[in-house]
């Protein structure tokens, strides 16, 4: 496979495929090449100018397409790839792709950036390796070619290695351990010395997605688990947010339009369409929290009802997760004994300024946060949560669909929420 790196700055590129390390060893065997073309070579005044001001004013300079543009000729056929914040962050499975071209072009910006007919003309792909600014392209493209030549066959010395690392298979690696078996009072995982190899397998595939869970949660929300994965994980501690979160509804208490703290009624649709919201993103539990024990006694009718349905098993399956509670504190008190852990209680709210003091979460870091123990996601009614009434750590940002109208019905966002905590990115 052959690089070719279009730089200001050759300087920056060969030494560091000159040293030691996997990517240069594959320079001086041949299995790889990497070329660099400098712009430079291309201009036509005494001063090699590459760069000239912006039009329509602003700070900086921008790189002239001319010079750009014949370097590009120079280098020949290949998959041309400019360096730019700007770019498609580079995944593992995009380096995977580039691995398979036989010629790859990474085009390094320098100043404020390329003239834009450089992209239009010559460029046909462009990457970012990281949401931060760099002065220029040549780090980017280091990068790019090492991540890349990994994959390349007869680069690595084993080439099932690069099968197992991070990113490979949608996961952050596990932990890896050498001798001595104990150290400073740490001794290694006791399975790792058990020579009980599906036993280490299961226990590193668990650690991935522990790890994953706890550190990606936006990498963890893409994956796609088995059933046979999670009830592996779980064996070893490890559970999924989702399995771990409850949802409760609060019809007390909460807040009329006036403000005045108030107990809703209860609704047949509320019972059934959040239940299913619940099962559909995986969650342990669905609670309805009102005070009337006609109402608590209602909700539990009306699911043992469609449990009792032989025609709607699905159904029946959701209407399992209902339970019923007088109060949030009775809630937090049973999950605090089931799990030996007291919940996280996070509240939801239309209000941009609704609890004020306690602290705002998104939800990738509500993700990232609660990385062991349970939540508890609580839902009002009414006109929302009684905010003094209820023993909140966290509030989730509200839904805000930018037109300045927020409304929803709780069922409604209850399901976008959910969606936006659990369900699976694309």
């Amino acid at each position: 496979m052959r690089f070719t790196v279009l730089t200001l700055l050759p300087e920056l590129i060969t030494p560091a495929l000159d040293g030691g390390g996997v990517v240069s060893r594959a320079v001086k065997a041949g299995v790889i090449a990497v070329d660099t073309i400098d712009p430079r070579e291309f201009t036509s005044d005494k001063h090699r100018t590459v760069d000239d001001t912006p039009y329509g004013g602003g700070p900086g300079m921008v790189m002239k397409p001319e010079p750009l543009l014949a370097a590009i000729g120079k280098a020949g056929p290949g998959h041309r790839i400019l360096l730019s914040a700007g770019g498609a962050p580079l995944t593992q499975a995009r380096v995977r792709e580039l691995a398979a071209l036989p010629h790859v072009v990474l085009v390094c910006g320098r100043y404020e950036g390329v003239d834009e007919r450089v992209t239009e003309l010559a460029i046909d792909e462009q990457v970012s390796i990281g949401d931060y600014v760099l002065s220029g392209g040549e780090l980017g493209a280091l990068v790019v070619i090492d991540a890349v030549a990994r994959l390349v066959p007869g680069v690595l010395g084993e080439p099932a290695s690069a099968d197992d690392e991070s990113f490979s298979a949608g996961l952050i690696e596990y932990p890896h351990y050498t001798r001595p078996a104990e150290l400073e009072g740490k001794p290694i995982p006791a399975v790792l010395a058990s020579g009980n190899h599906a036993a280490i397998a299961a226990w590193r595939r668990a650690q991935s997605i522990a790890r994953t869970i706890a550190r990606r949660p936006a990498l963890w929300r893409r994956y796609r688990p088995t059933p046979a994965e999670l009830k592996s994980a779980a064996t070893h501690g490890v559970v999924p947010l989702a399995r771990r979160t409850h949802l409760a509804l609060v019809h007390h208490p909460v807040v009329d339009r006036t403000g005045a703290v108030i107990t809703t009624a209860l609704t047949n649709f509320d019972v059934h369409d959040l239940a299913r919201s619940s099962l559909t993103y995986g969650l342990a539990g669905y609670h309805i929290v009102t005070p009337i024990a006609s109402q608590r006694e209602k909700a539990e009718h009306i699911a043992s009802r469609w449990m009792a349905d032989e025609q709607g098993e699905h159904r029946a399956a959701a209407l399992r997760l209902v339970r019923t509670a007088d109060s949030v504190d009775t809630v937090v008190a049973e999950l605090t004994a089931s799990y030996g852990a007291a919940p996280l209680v996070v509240a939801t709210s239309a209000s941009p300024v609704a609890f004020p003091g306690v602290r705002r979460a998104t939800p990738d870091e509500l993700l990232a946060e609660s990385s062991s123990g349970p939540v508890l996601l609580l839902l009002g009614t009414g006109w929302g949560l009684a905010e003094a009434n209820l023993p909140v750590s966290r509030v989730l940002a509200p839904i805000d669909g930018g037109s300045g109208w927020n409304h929803l019905s709780v069922r409604s966002a209850g399901a976008v929420i959910l969606d936006r905590l659990f369900g699976i990115a694309t």
